[in-house]
């Protein structure tokens, strides 16, 4: 299923990385069908790779996420699933937190070389 960046940012919960600035605008995006179990495993091992900070994962409150969808670029997403159960993660752009092309490649391989679909 292809999802747009608005899908992503209205009926998922959007987890971010604010320790890392190289992380900007790069987002983990857990359905409800996600324990939050899940969504750490995840982040875990992104951190055993250095692609996360080792400080505790935001998440993007249900008021911010209209200007989320309105303020920033989708970028693209990639899936994966954790314990057989899916998840995305997103690149955005905004101007006052652009994503780092690189570090966004770093999360798509690594996702795709762990939690492939």
């Amino acid at each position: 299923m292809l999802l747009s960046g608005t899908d992503l940012v209205n009926n998922y919960e959007l987890y971010f990385d604010s320790g890392d600035m190289t992380n900007a605008s790069l987002y983990l995006c857990a359905s409800s069908d996600l324990s939050e179990t899940d969504i750490q495993a995840i982040i875990t091992a992104m951190r055993n790779k250095d692609l996360w900070s080792a400080d505790v994962a935001k998440t993007v409150s249900a008021e911010h996420k209209p200007m989320y969808a309105a303020q920033m670029q989708f970028v693209g997403s990639i899936s994966g699933q954790v314990n057989e159960k899916p998840f995305h993660a997103a690149a955005y752009n905004h101007e006052k937190f652009p994503y780092n092309t690189e570090r966004w490649q770093a999360w798509q391989d690594f996702i795709a070389a762990n939690f492939a679909t």
